[in-house]
């Protein structure tokens, strides 16, 4: 990976991390980022997928959105139910959350 590239993804995992302030409940049990030149994917992994979850991932969406303006990437979202396992991870995707068991 390019400098630059290293670059955009340590800048949008911690704008991420921003988006995600105050919006992480009890029931997630971590959050990862992947980044593409013109696209964001959150994945989260919840103890169950709630009406709760998906209104703070839209939530968690629209802040990143407004952080990254004016580069305006499609942002997209992921929710599985259970662990992360390293099998199931791209192998792009950065972890900036993991909750305390």
């Amino acid at each position: 990976m390019e400098e630059r590239e290293v670059a955009r993804v340590n800048e949008v995992a911690l704008t991420a991390v921003q988006a995600l302030l105050g919006l992480i409940s009890s029931d997630v049990i971590a959050v990862a980022v992947a980044t593409e030149e013109e696209r964001v994917q959150l994945s989260f992994w919840v103890r169950r997928h709630t009406a709760e979850i998906d209104e703070d991932i839209d939530d968690a969406i629209a802040d990143l959105e407004a952080q990254l303006h004016p580069d305006n990437p499609l942002i997209e979202a992921r929710v599985m139910v259970g662990k992360p396992v390293a099998a199931g991870m791209r192998p792009d995707e950065r972890l900036v959350y993991w909750a305390k068991s």
